[in-house]
């Protein structure tokens, strides 16, 4: 008898402590009074409220202390979130995407308990106070804001006040590169007069696409320390700092397709394992173009329809043992021959098959390159190439075309490079060439010499134009001069003297395209 009553004790202690932690029960949907077309699900223990498509104009006020595990609010005509709407509430997922929102209050979700994924995207906000996600206990891990208006947004801010964040979208907000430069307030340090905030630590997916930027200069990520994945494809990126990946030590994905760049960064990451240049504007990869990139396994530069070559020292110590794949698939190769050195290395790979995809190059020749490496070659049954002029063929179809391929390509090469052909201490030098510093510290100096050199051109131009076109009653010393010469010594120095202020003129204009 007395076990019986000690185990009634022990399970009635347990109930009330329950009630003590968790208030909130979850809500039965026979007892609530809901807008019309809005559905509620109760089962076991999720509880969830479906809205979405009920032509609401504004959101309900939900009875206090309901559990749910979903609220969705999508696709209505909601235009405002107002203050406490979510008041002592404990939700876990709210969705108010495809609405018509242009305001949140600043205490819009000051109140609400437990929230983890919020859904405000394809929206009309042109501003979103940082302070207005603060929720007690600071649990929010998904936040998508994208397709809204706001062209600037404090994104560091947002993340100084969502320490829990995992997931940050923020596809075509048409945010400039003056809302990611907010990013530096997560390292900012004033020792004395406080303000001191060491980073991030939880955001693993940043999705800045589809956005304004133009420049990505190392440092503004650095504080974001287990960031994973970071997209940055389509938006009009120029210019990328070689050293901005260097501090992210668990960076694995990074997406720049379909951005403007002329030239391909010559990255730094240790971790890095996939890297999309697809549809840029590049032409040509430099020397130790993927040398200090020992984890990548992917790197896709297909369609960009100007690049023909690459330097034979782009992929010198380029980790076989990590790459899994080389996609160049609708560029403007030429010959296969751009890629010797990496050709040669992968011979001694015996396990290294299908690594280079050069499919869809236009004028791509035919040749015993092609044939000789086959087996590094991805989907090479249905590469094609150009033999005889313009006619196309499957190389494939070919074979017996250059049966007479004997020629060891690798063989030929090894005798004619030199032993130090790839150098890693150049590797390493390049990448500080790289640096924005650099890069603007340089375009600064083509400036300031091009500045120098219109100024003094000009000046000498000025003065040759002066002396030829004076007129006469300002130079009366020279008339009394030329009255002694003859018409025809006259009219041959006016002519060297005419000649002398073209040539001038030619090349001030030669050397300033130039600069």
């Amino acid at each position: 008898m007395s076990i019986v009553l000690i185990v009634f004790l022990s399970i009635l202690r347990f109930t009330r402590s329950q009630e003590i932690v968790s208030p909130y029960v979850f809500a039965d949907c026979k007892h609530l009074i809901l807008p019309p077309r809005c559905q509620c699900y109760h089962s076991g223990h999720e509880s969830q409220l479906r809205c979405l498509k009920s032509e609401l104009h504004s959101l309900p006020k939900l009875p206090n202390n309901m559990r749910w595990d979903a609220l969705d609010f999508s696709l209505n005509y909601i235009t405002s979130v107002d203050s406490y709407v979510f008041a002592d509430i404990y939700v876990e997922k709210i969705s108010l995407k495809s609405n018509y929102l242009r305001r949140i209050e600043p205490t819009a979700f000051d109140r609400i308990k437990n929230l983890k994924q919020l859904y405000i995207n394809h929206n009309q906000l042109r501003e979103l106070h940082p302070q207005a996600l603060i929720s007690p206990g600071s649990s929010l891990e998904i936040f998508d804001v994208s397709y809204n208006l706001f062209q600037y947004l404090n994104i560091g801010e947002i993340l100084v006040n969502l320490p829990m964040l995992k997931q940050f979208h923020l596809v075509s907000c048409h945010l400039n590169s003056t809302s990611i430069y907010t990013l530096l307030k997560l390292t900012e340090t004033t020792i004395n007069d406080t303000i001191q905030r060491t980073g991030h630590y939880s955001l693993e997916l940043l999705d800045l696409s589809s956005n304004n930027l133009t420049t990505i200069c190392h440092g503004l990520f650095d504080a974001l320390y287990n960031l994973v994945e970071l997209r940055l494809q389509h938006n009009s990126i120029r210019l990328v700092d070689n050293n901005f990946l260097r501090s992210l030590t668990k960076i694995k994905i990074l997406n720049l397709a379909h951005n403007s760049l002329e030239h391909a960064p010559r990255l730094a990451s240790q971790t890095l394992e996939t890297l999309n240049f697809s549809s840029n504007h590049i032409q040509y990869l430099n020397d130790y173009f993927a040398s200090n990139l020992p984890s990548i396994q992917i790197i896709d530069l297909d369609s960009n329809q100007q690049l023909n070559s690459t330097s034979t020292r782009a992929f010198c110590f380029l980790n076989l043992n990590s790459i899994e794949k080389l996609t160049f698939r609708s560029n403007n190769l030429l010959t296969l021959n751009t890629f010797a050195e990496l050709l040669c290395r992968l011979t001694n790979q015996t396990s290294k098959f299908n690594v280079i995809d050069i499919n869809h190059n236009m004028n791509l020749k035919c040749n015993c390159t092609l044939i000789q490496f086959q087996n590094y070659l991805y989907h090479f049954n249905d590469l094609t190439c150009t033999h005889q002029g313009q006619d196309r063929y499957y190389i494939s179809k070919l074979l017996n075309w250059y049966s007479n391929c004997q020629m060891d390509f690798c063989m030929i090469r090894h005798r004619l490079i030199q032993p130090n052909y790839c150098n890693q201490a150049d590797a390493e030098r390049i990448v500080y060439e790289g640096t924005c510093e650099a890069k603007l510290s340089a375009s600064e100096e083509r400036k300031r010499l091009k500045a120098k050199f219109t100024s003094t051109m000009t000046t000498l131009i000025t003065n040759q134009w002066f002396d030829n076109t004076t007129d006469s009653r300002n130079r009366t010393w020279i008339d009394n001069s030329t009255k002694a010469r003859s018409p025809s010594q006259q009219r041959l120095g006016n002519s060297v003297s005419w000649n002398q202020s073209s040539l001038l003129v030619f090349i001030f204009s030669f050397l300033l395209l130039l600069l």
